[in-house]
C-alpha cells in the first residue's frame, strides 16, 4: 500500500447503472490500461522517454502498457461527484462505499508468488507542473523499472495535477506478468459486490418515485445491500420563531 495511514478508511466509487448492473452479473471488476483514463495530462509519463541500460532510448508507455488502474475516492458525497459520474438526465449513478483494505483484498492473491510485483492501492499526490517536471526529469530507467516490487512505477501512476486535489483519490493498481490477463486495455478480476461494499447510495438528484424503481431494479438484479438516496440535495425544515 502506498501512503495509505487506514487501511480501514471508506472510500467510494460511482458506477454507471449499466456497468453496476454488470458487476452484479457478472461478479467480475474491470481495471483499465492508464492509455485510457480521461485527462490527457494524467498521462503525461506516457509521452516520456527514459535511457535503458545499454543506452538505448525507451518509451515509458512500453512499461506502461501492462499496468491497469481503477480510480476511488476518499470524498462520501460531493456535488462534482455526482455530476461528473451521474450526468445527464437519467442521473441513474450507484455510488458504492467499501475500504481500502476490503477492495485491495479483493484484487490482492496471496497465493501468487510474484503478488508484490503485480497488486498495489495507494492514495494520489497532487503536484503543481513545476514539481512535476522536477520529478521526471530526475527520473531514470531503474527508478521505475526495478526495485523488487511494484511501487516505484505504481507511483508514477499515483501523481497528478495539484487543480485535481479535489478528488482525493485513491488508485487500485495491477501489473500484468505472464500469463497475461488483461486484453483489448482492460483486466478483470472476481468482485462480489454484495461482499466486498457495505452500501450502495443513487443520485440525490431522484424523485422518491425515481429512487424507489432503481432500488427495486438493483434488488431484482440481484443487490442484497442497503440502497438508500443520497441527502445532499435535502432541504432542512427550520423553524424560526417570531419573537
Amino acid at each position: 500500500m502506498l501512503d495509505v495511514t487506514d487501511p480501514d478508511t471508506p472510500i467510494y466509487r460511482i458506477f454507471s447503472k449499466s456497468r453496476f448492473l454488470d458487476l452484479l452479473r457478472t461478479r467480475k471488476n474491470g481495471l483499465v490500461n492508464p492509455a485510457k483514463w480521461d485527462d490527457p495530462f494524467e498521462n503525461f509519463f506516457l509521452r516520456a522517454s527514459v535511457t535503458g541500460p545499454n543506452g538505448e532510448v525507451i518509451s515509458i508507455s512500453n512499461l506502461a502498457k501492462d499496468w491497469y488502474g481503477q480510480c476511488w475516492t476518499l470524498h462520501e458525497d460531493t456535488d462534482a461527484m455526482w455530476r461528473i459520474y451521474s450526468p445527464g438526465t437519467e442521473r441513474d449513478g450507484i455510488k458504492v462505499r467499501t475500504t481500502i483494505r476490503k477492495l485491495f483484498e479483493s484484487l490482492y492473491d496471496d497465493a501468487d508468488s510474484f503478488a508484490a510485483l503485480k497488486y498495489v492501492i495507494g492514495t494520489v499526490s497532487y503536484e503543481t507542473e513545476a514539481e512535476i517536471a522536477a520529478f521526471m526529469s530526475g527520473v531514470t530507467f531503474q527508478d521505475i523499472a526495478f526495485g523488487g516490487q511494484a511501487t516505484p512505477f505504481a507511483r508514477l501512476l499515483c501523481v497528478k495535477r495539484e487543480a485535481f486535489a479535489h478528488e482525493k483519490e485513491v488508485r487500485l493498481l495491477f501489473q500484468d506478468l505472464d500469463p497475461k490477463r488483461g486484453a483489448n486495455g482492460v483486466a478483470l478480476f472476481d468482485f462480489d459486490v454484495n461482499g466486498i461494499c457495505d452500501d450502495v447510495v443513487l443520485d440525490p438528484r431522484l424523485t422518491e418515485t425515481e429512487a424507489a424503481a432503481l432500488t427495486d431494479e438493483l434488488k431484482r438484479a440481484g443487490c442484497t445491500l442497503p440502497i438508500g438516496r443520497s441527502p445532499l440535495y435535502r432541504v432542512p425544515a427550520f423553524s424560526i420563531s417570531l419573537q
